[in-house]
């Protein structure tokens, strides 16, 4: 870990000697996706005949995601109202066409005499660290600023991207234009938490009481990462068109001559340029509602709204019911939008006088395969420290 991040493990230590304060742990990963289930996918290893290839087609949209998502956090807060945390993300998001699922598994023979469009295919990745601060602004408001260290990422971007087939088979034709930017891979696998940039972001939330109820809203995420000059940046806008290669003499023909052949598509992949880059963080926009309901089974629920920026199409909407015994806290909710598929989850939380745990997953009906599109879970684990006096 970068020495300046010591100083907050040196800040941890405050604990024992606050008024009252607490340290929590928190640990989640998931693997989500928006159209095909984990029964579906089971069928699809290996040789894929005809039904199996149509099944996959059925079940795309015409823009589909995939992500993956892991989050660490350490998180000390003083009852004064001020706090420290060190997190660490990493995540993949993927969003592609049906087209190019398409012209991967049948081919381009029964898309003769048809333009594909090939876009949109987005792709992000990343892995960073943060080391917060925070701090009770008012009642209503808390604001946090930190500082980012850009480990690896990924951004690329189809713009505009089509293939074409003539009706008679005669030649193909593609057009592309796209934009990768990626960091310094040497000893990606040996050093994943290398120094490969460096940023700031902020953080602001309100809270307020509404008909006896609470209302929440937050942005969160809002920074940048400059990755050093050792980043890869490529912009490419390339059209070509193949008309097969022509043989005078077969006994003449060698390697030699599909060499040529990549070698002019290959041309346009070395408009590689290292410069230092500019990446703006995926910013999250939040609205949460929680509302009593005084009811003997159902004593709550609350209602949130979410968009992140560049990863999700359309916000994501969660509605969640909730029901208290004594020190614990049961939560069923339902979630439609983001990059996951429409679906369940749930929620268990105990809270101790000096020991808090949480439970959570996105995908409550992981155990259903027809119903399954993904894997997720998170836990929590809090320390609540006291002044014996």
């Amino acid at each position: 870990m970068p020495k300046y991040f010591s100083i907050f493990f040196v800040a941890l230590s405050l604990s024992a000697y606050s008024q009252e304060s607490s340290l929590e742990f928190k640990t989640d990963i998931g693997l989500f996706n928006s159209s095909i289930n984990s029964q579906l996918l089971s069928q699809s290893y290996g040789f894929l005949d005809v039904k199996e290839k149509s099944n996959i087609i059925d079940a795309l949209k015409a823009e589909n995601n995939v992500a993956f998502e892991s989050n660490n956090a350490i998180i000390y807060q003083n009852k004064r109202g001020w706090g420290l945390s060190l997190y660490n993300h990493i995540g993949a998001y993927a969003t592609y066409s049906k087209s190019l699922v398409e012209l991967s598994l049948l081919g381009n023979t029964p898309f003769k005499g048809e333009n594909l469009k090939l876009d949109p295919f987005d792709i992000t990745a990343f892995n960073y660290s943060q080391l917060d601060f925070s701090c009770q602004w008012s009642k209503k408001i808390e604001m946090s600023v930190g500082l980012l260290l850009g480990h690896h990422f990924l951004d690329a971007t189809v713009n505009e991207g089509s293939f074409y087939t003539d009706p008679q088979a005669a030649l193909i034709n593609y057009y592309v234009d796209y934009e990768v930017h990626y960091s310094d891979t040497t000893d990606l696998l040996q050093k994943p938490l290398k120094n490969n940039g460096y940023g700031s972001v902020f953080g602001i939330t309100y809270k307020d009481s509404i008909s006896n109820g609470q209302i929440e809203l937050s942005i969160s995420d809002l920074g940048f990462i400059r990755w050093n000059n050792k980043t890869s940046n490529m912009y490419i806008e390339s059209q070509y068109e193949f008309e097969g290669i022509n043989v005078d003499d077969f006994l003449s023909f060698s390697d030699s001559i599909i060499r040529n052949e990549i070698d002019s598509l290959r041309s346009d992949l070395q408009s590689n340029i290292k410069e230092s880059y500019t990446w703006q963080l995926p910013t999250s926009f939040r609205l949460r509602i929680n509302q009593p309901l005084y009811n003997s089974i159902i004593q709550g629920y609350s209602l949130s709204i979410e968009h992140r920026t560049k990863l999700y199409i359309i916000p994501k909407l969660t509605l969640e019911v909730f029901k208290k015994i004594k020190q614990h806290r049961l939560a069923l909710g339902y979630h439609t939008g983001g990059v996951e598929y429409n679906g369940f989850q749930f929620s268990y939380l105990y809270v101790g006088k000096k020991n808090h745990f949480h439970l959570y997953t996105k995908q409550f009906n992981a155990g259903i395969p027809s119903v399954n599109y993904g894997l997720h879970i998170g836990i929590g684990i809090k320390r609540v420290f006291s002044n014996s006096k």
